[in-house]
């Protein structure tokens, strides 16, 4: 709903209202307050759920949490799991990777951890920061109001809570997946609040209510199967040390996860909705017996007896995507309000975390007049392709799981006893879906953009990729010998709201003239840049310089003699230090030649995406990036 007003923008403008405080919108929170972007954060319950639909971190979402400056309390909280098991008949019988290699990240598994402990961290780390989540509060409405510019356009939010109880209505349905709209309360005393705020992150859920009031579709499917899924603790012959996947012939699909505390989580395939069945009261009705006999079915002749229970639910699998994430440059969805589907393979929550991760420093850029609104901003669209991405491998691994009869279970079994040797082989043909999240790539836009330089061969070399990593190492500043301490690349671009530029020096430093020009063309551009482009907020991400926007590396290839790279060995990190590229395999990683060749320049965004890549680094390639930058930021005024 969009209503015109010649008013100009009211008092007390909050500059981003988020709406549902699940990790989605505890994330964005927490970006937006490092940013230096002040926020206010509303959930429509009264605390965190005990209960978790989400059970862990793939590969990228940690990757971002690094890049964040909070990974520490997830990896010390988590339990990292490395491999697929599968049993048949009570035996285990095959083990799968299934998070990437050293290689390609350092975070090569998947991280058990419960959503509420995923959202525990993230709501404590705000409250370090003085950002309270506002319990208890639900949106009623929201609606654009659009004035003669940008600067009088806001959202303008309803907002209300409960004087007493909380706000789940009776006969409210309670199963997982359902997207309908929630069910008005009656006979109960609200307090309400209009708030207004520029723009609007909505982060609540699958039944999300702005989605609703937008009138924005969510077009899919929803799935006639029904799955049971129960937490607690058992006695089982079977060992849960990562997911584990039970097959038998003419048996439902069982899958095991570690939960923490010694609890563990089991899914049940229970078929196919009936016609008449109203599956709410078929979960309403659903025993632990019932739940404890068809666990013990799927496992014959391993035991399986339930000691304790903390949660016996069911769900139904929608796969659906909302039409758009962007409504008038103003509202944007996330996580489950802009996309749903099966928990098989574990994209959801980690699609929308990294939903927030996209779009915050975005707005950013935006309220600090850094870059037009109405042309950063309409890029988040890039999202929609990673949630068609996540709903095509979740519903893979679903429908893979679902295959049922004699047939299908020795084919499986075929296939899975001889899976650890082929998976190499299968992954380079895309055989297998990629669940660590590590090739995602964004199609060009106002912030990917191409050079004519850019090879157009190979995909992982182009614009919109994630940056990829690898091992680099630094050069003793007195000695300018090689250090053995090696380090991943990635650690260099830890930080929000930051350009970091790589130089690919390849064999440039070998030449005194070549090291020369570029010295002079780093501190030409260095200067340059930083005073036509400054962070006005303090960027709260653990780097001393809180308001710079350009960070630039060297990576150099490798070489025997070290005398050219005195100009850069004793700059600082971020001012143009230089680094050695192990071998050159960072250099091909990016698409150039670390051990001969021009080398060339990297632009990666503040989300660690590659915006710009440009083939050399002399004269020419550093006028290119600076027409990068002069097309892509302003110097506009800050909204705030």
């Amino acid at each position: 709903m969009t209503t015109p007003s010649s008013s100009p923008t009211p008092p007390n403008m909050l500059p981003v209202l988020i709406v549902g405080g699940g990790p989605v919108g505890l994330f964005e929170a927490f970006l937006l307050t490092k940013l230096g972007i002040p926020v206010r954060i509303i959930e429509r319950e009264h605390s965190i759920s005990p209960l978790s639909k989400a059970l862990g971190l793939q590969a990228r979402s940690m990757e971002i949490f690094r890049l964040a400056g909070v990974i520490d309390p997830f990896l010390e909280k988590g339990s990292p799991s490395f491999n697929l098991n599968f049993y048949s008949a009570g035996k285990h019988f095959a083990t799968m990777p299934v998070n990437g290699t050293p290689d390609d990240t350092e975070y090569c598994y998947g991280l058990f951890l419960e959503q509420k402990v995923t959202s525990e961290i993230l709501r404590d780390e705000l409250a370090k920061m003085g950002v309270e989540v506002n319990y208890g509060w639900e949106l009623m409405d929201a609606k654009v109001v659009e004035g003669g510019d940008n600067e009088s356009t806001y959202v303008e939010t309803t907002v209300r809570r409960a004087l007493s109880g909380d706000n789940t209505a009776l006969g409210e349905n309670l199963v997982i997946g359902i997207v309908d709209e929630r069910i008005e309360q009656k006979d109960k005393k609200y307090e309400t609040e209009v708030v207004r705020s520029k723009y609007m992150v909505a982060c609540d859920g699958g039944r999300s209510t702005v989605r609703h009031k937008l009138n924005i579709a969510f077009p899919g499917r929803t799935l006639t199967s029904k799955t049971f899924m129960w937490d607690g603790i058992a006695d089982t012959d079977i060992l849960v040390d990562g997911v584990t996947v039970i097959s038998n012939p003419n048996k439902r699909a069982m899958h095991l996860f570690p939960l923490s505390h010694g609890t563990i989580r089991v899914q049940i395939e229970a078929g196919e909705i009936e016609d008449s069945e109203d599956f709410a009261e078929t979960i309403k009705n659903l025993t632990i017996d019932q739940f404890e006999a068809l666990a013990k079915d799927c496992v014959y002749p391993a035991t399986f007896n339930i000691k304790e229970t903390t949660w016996l639910t069911g769900y139904r699998v929608n796969e659906r995507r909302a039409e758009q994430f962007v409504y008038k440059n103003r509202i944007f969805l996330a996580g489950d309000a802009a996309h749903i589907h099966s928990p098989a393979g574990g994209q959801g929550m980690n699609t929308g975390l990294q939903d927030a991760h996209n779009l915050a420093w975005k707005i950013a850029f935006a309220l600090q007049g850094l870059a037009a609104p109405e042309l950063i901003l309409p890029t988040y669209a890039e999202r929609e392709p990673m949630a068609d991405r996540a709903i095509e491998v979740s519903s893979a691994i679903l429908q893979r799981n679902r295959t049922t009869g004699y047939t299908s279970h020795y084919m499986k079994l075929a296939f899975f006893s001889v899976a650890p040797f082929i998976l190499n082989v299968l992954r380079k043909f895309h055989a297998t879906p990629d669940v660590s999240m590590l090739k995602l790539r964004y199609a060009e836009n106002y912030i990917n953009r191409s050079h004519t330089s850019t090879m157009q061969s190979k995909d992982e070399y182009q614009v919109g990729v994630r940056a990829q990593c690898g091992t680099i190492r630094t050069i003793n500043s007195t000695t300018n010998d090689k250090t053995n301490n090696p380090f991943r690349l990635h650690e260099l671009l830890i930080g929000l709201g930051r350009f970091h530029i790589l130089i690919f020096a390849s064999t440039t430093l070998n030449s005194p003239i070549d090291a020369k020009h570029l010295a002079t063309h780093l501190e030409h551009y260095q200067y340059a840049w930083r005073s036509r482009w400054t962070y006005s907020a303090d960027l709260n991400d653990g780097r001393k310089d809180k308001h710079d926007l350009f960070k630039i590396h060297i990576l150099a290839g490798p070489t025997q003699d070290t005398t050219g790279w005195e100009k850069f060995v004793d700059r600082a990190e971020g001012d143009g230090r230089v680094y050695e590229d192990i071998e050159a395999k960072v250099h091909v990683k990016f698409g150039f030649n670390g051990k001969k060749g021009p080398g060339g320049i990297v632009v990666v965004r503040p989300d660690a995406h590659v915006g710009y890549r440009v083939e050399g680094c002399q004269a020419q390639a550093w006028e290119a990036v600076d027409r990068y930058f002069s097309g892509l930021l302003t110097k506009g005024v800050p909204q705030l």
